[in-house]
């Protein structure tokens, strides 16, 4: 049925108008738009305003499906700029829109341009994208698209759970306490230990949480009750007894009694959406419980999605998993074993070697409670069960923990892994699209915790630093945002000195599935001062380990895995940052390091580009050197390369080449994931920010009318604005006032819909309520709180050597350096100026919290 036309002020000149016209399909459970557009003129001031406009209006309804089609009269096939195909592929690119390619739509004796256009939000399922001839009618051609648009009928399946909500916890731990536990104490096995254990606490958990068997109930509508279902079908029978009288009229008594019917039916599903909403979706329920109880409910809307992973099988899944990184060695170099000679770091660390030490009572217990997630592992049992044995059970896992510690041995039963895999495409068809997480029993997960402490502080030892400079994975103090702070840092200064930056973002393939522990323990010992029992508990935590696949509802068989760590436990990045510890050393260019996302720079006149690119090639060479010795395959197929200059494009003759395949330069790259471009003007970053921000509300409004206000906010707070906040710090003093303007419209989306605004109607009054302040003011706050944890000396060397203090300790001021245009969008150097120019009371809080809680009131007031 039509849903939305457009309306036109008749003094307006046709030329200035756009036409269009949208109807709604229901097809199951998919609610599609169709969408024909006509716009007159490809110089319609008026188009960019209205096609926005249509847009806008469409995620009101909150469409599964988009189809827009019609005579735009924009030749997306030229390449000279114009204002409204500049406007249209910005607009597309917002709304995650696609133009889907066809021959040319208009041939005339004097041109060919296509200008009828189909676009959709889901390119990936057209089967078929057309132009036809349409002979005498027209000299446009006619243009239709074929979809393939899967109505899944819903299969009613069960799933096996355990009721905890009535477990009585006094009752649980008196019978942990009677446990005869002697057999644990006096086995001398690590193994058997673990093994009497969990045979313990599982038969408790089988007494007390019994699994059993319920049926899924429709996701889509899960307040249906027996009730509902009986008053629609009175309701739908009404209204065709209606239908088929022919004598029928608004006003008898069949329509009386279809709409007394209708209203009651209504009533029963508002009440019921009601109920369903406070139980499920209260304001006062914690976040992660909130938002997975959203996930379940089909929040994300999952008819969006892929259907072909459904065809995934687990064994091939977990064949690749296990395998695939071997069929790269094969192809590439051969079995090729590992030959990097044992080296240390370039300084000679002194110190003693480092041993793990064995843990308390206390320790364990904070371990267990930083633990938040509840997925269980092989051995069936939850964290949230285990901490339901506390205190009693504290001792008994400090003493197990201990024996592992002392005999150097993981135990067998913990390094089986039920693998979860998590798509890392929009639309996963092959192994290779899919990212495999570890599932790892709980108690296991308590112990990597103490253990990753231990290394850290071993690491962060600041007499004895062990970790390359510029390494800022998984350490405390750096981040995505401090290492990418230093890099646009560098190239604006680089800009500032009329100087470009060739980068290049170096991809490995399975780079954690690569590890070869032998090569890791060597690298432990010689690199990281290590003692052999260190080395050995690492070896024995890594090797011989079993995995499976849980895909769907089907479970693969378990396979041996040999190499690599397994992601998904806390000690994985950790020890991959440690592997890869040496690379830097083979480089001369500048450097960033994130686990495996390796950034290479130089800089340099633009007229000695090529040199550069030289420079780049030779480090490149060196990577692929150092790859083949630790067992790594680079990935040129994903590895990005671009030069970043003022103003225009600088075109090097010379190619960057890596592992032998030429690298094609980008205009614009994702970098730890910021969108940079060439010139640094932040524009596909500001609009990838947008358009995840949309699609998010999208998906928010379909459930829109059985949440509270509360509940809103909490969303957006706690789903919404991180997409804001992602590395804010590091782009938004480089931002335009119209992109400023561009990411403040879309906030005010957010707030529209916390208060279930319409779009036009302002939000000045509820503004602040989201944040306490606008959202400019909180890019501010943000900055000044980064630049106090650099004046707290918690950022990394990299960033505090450019924050330098004045000589008035009173005042607490930093030195803005010299800078012009460019280097004055730098956090460092923006976020100087913005520190100088607060109170000096807020300054000299003693304390982050009190400095953070005194600049919200400054900001407020």
């Amino acid at each position: 049925m039509p849903i939305i036309k457009s309306t036109h002020d008749v003094s307006l000149p046709i030329a200035s108008r756009v036409e269009y016209l949208a109807i709604q399909l229901k097809l199951g459970q998919l609610n599609i738009a169709v969408v024909v557009l006509y716009n007159p003129t490809g110089a319609n001031p008026a188009f960019s305003q209205n096609y926005e406009k249509l847009l806008l209006d469409l995620l009101d309804f909150g469409f599964d499906r988009t189809f827009v089609l019609g005579d735009f009269n924009i030749n997306v096939a030229s390449n000279q700029p114009a204002a409204n195909l500049t406007a249209l592929r910005q607009i597309n690119m917002t709304f995650n829109l696609t133009v889907l390619a066809t021959d040319h739509t208009r041939i005339t004796d004097t041109s060919a341009t296509t200008i009828d256009l189909m676009i959709t939000d889901c390119p990936q399922l057209i089967k078929k994208a057309k132009v036809s001839p349409a002979s005498t009618i027209s000299d446009h051609d006619v243009v239709y698209l074929l979809a393939d648009v899967k109505i899944r009928k819903p299969v009613q399946r069960s799933v096996r759970v355990r009721n905890f909500r009535n477990i009585d916890a006094l009752q649980l731990q008196a019978e942990f306490q009677g446990l005869d536990l002697r057999p644990f104490y006096e086995a001398e096995d690590v193994n058997e230990k673990a093994e009497l254990l969990t045979a313990k606490v599982t038969n408790l958990l089988d007494t007390h949480a019994p699994e059993r068997s319920i049926p899924v109930r429709d996701e889509r509508s899960p307040w249906i009750t027996a009730q509902i279902k009986r008053a629609t079908e009175l309701r739908d029978l009404a209204y065709k007894l209606y239908s088929r009288n022919p004598n029928r009229r608004r006003g008898d008594d069949q329509w009386l009694e279809y709409l007394r019917l209708r209203d009651r039916a209504s009533s029963l599903i508002a009440v019921a959406k009601k109920r369903y909403a406070e139980q499920h979706f209260g304001h006062d329920l914690p976040a992660k419980k909130l938002w997975s109880n959203l996930k379940r409910e089909g929040i994300h809307n999952p008819s969006k999605q892929s259907t072909s992973a459904d065809e995934i099988d687990p064994d091939e899944l977990n064949c690749f998993f296990a395998e695939g990184h071997r069929r790269l060695g094969a192809n590439r170099n051969g079995n090729a074993s590992p030959n990097e000679p044992r080296h240390r770091t370039a300084v000679d660390h002194g110190g003693n070697e480092f041993n793990f030490r064995h843990t308390n009572v206390d320790e364990v217990c904070r371990k267990m409670f930083d633990i938040h997630t509840n997925a269980t592992g092989s051995d069936g049992i939850p964290i949230s069960f285990v901490k339901l044995l506390c205190p009693f059970v504290l001792p008994v896992l400090s003493h197990l923990y201990n024996a592992i510690i002392s005999a150097q041995t993981f135990p067998a039963l913990w390094k089986k892994a039920i693998i979860t895999p998590i798509p890392k495409t929009s639309n996963p068809v092959l192994p290779k699209d899919f990212r495999p997480i570890s599932v790892l029993p709980a108690v296991s997960k308590v112990l990597e915790k103490i253990l990753l402490d231990q290394i850290t502080d071993h690491l962060d030892n600041p007499n004895n630093r062990l970790l390359a400079g510029f390494q800022s994975g998984y350490r405390k103090g750096y981040g995505t945002t401090t290492a990418l702070a230093k890099v646009t840092h560098d190239v604006y200064n680089n800009l500032d000195d009329n100087r470009c930056t060739v980068m290049v973002l170096v991809d490995f393939s399975l780079a954690f599935n690569c590890v070869d522990h032998r090569l890791l323990e060597r690298k432990l010992s010689g690199e990281f001062r290590f003692s052999g029992a260190a080395c050995g508990l690492v070896s024995s935590f890594l090797g011989q380990r079993s995995q499976s696949v849980r895909h769907r509802e089907a479970v693969s068989s378990v396979r041996e895995v040999r190499d690599g760590t397994p992601q998904g436990s806390c000690l994985s990045a950790l020890l991959f940052s440690l592997y890869v510890n040496s690379l830097p050393s083979v480089l001369r260019c500048s450097y960033q390091l994130y686990a495996d996302d390796l950034q290479i720079y130089t800089s340099g006149p633009a007229a000695e580009v090529d040199s550069l690119v030289r420079k780049i090639n030779e480090d490149l060479e060196a990577i692929t050197r150092w790859a083949n010795a630790n067992c790594l395959h680079p990935n040129p197929k994903k590895t990005q390369a671009i030069i970043f200059c003022r103003t225009g494009t600088v075109e090097p003759q010379e190619n960057v080449t890596f592992s032998g395949e030429i690298v094609q330069w980008s205009s614009t790259v994702t970098n730890l994931g910021l969108q940079m471009d060439k010139n640094m003007t932040w524009t596909p970053q500001v609009n990838g920010v947008v358009q995840k921000a949309f699609n998010t509300l999208r998906t928010f409004r379909r459930f829109a009318a059985v949440l509270s206000a509360e509940t809103r906010r909490k969303l957006v707070q706690a789903v919404v604005m991180p997409i804001f906040t992602y590395c804010d710090v590091v782009y938004h003093h480089g931002l335009s006032v119209a992109l400023k303007e561009q990411l403040n419209r879309c906030f005010k989306s957010a707030v529209r819909f916390v208060y279930n605004l319409r779009r036009r109607e302002t939000t000045a009054a509820v503004r602040n309520s989201i944040l306490g302040h606008d959202l400019l003011a909180n890019f501010h706050l943000r900055t000044c709180c980064f630049i106090k944890r650099g004046c707290d000396g918690d950022l990394p060397d990299y960033l505090q050597e450019h924050l330098v203090h004045g000589q008035q300790q009173r005042t607490r001021n930093l030195i803005v350096p010299r800078h012009t245009t460019s280097s004055g969008k730098s956090v460092l150097t923006a976020g100087a100026s913005c520190w100088n120019n607060l109170p000096v009371d807020i300054k000299h809080k003693p304390t982050f919290s009190q400095f953070k809680s005194a600049l919200k009131r400054h900001i407020q007031a």
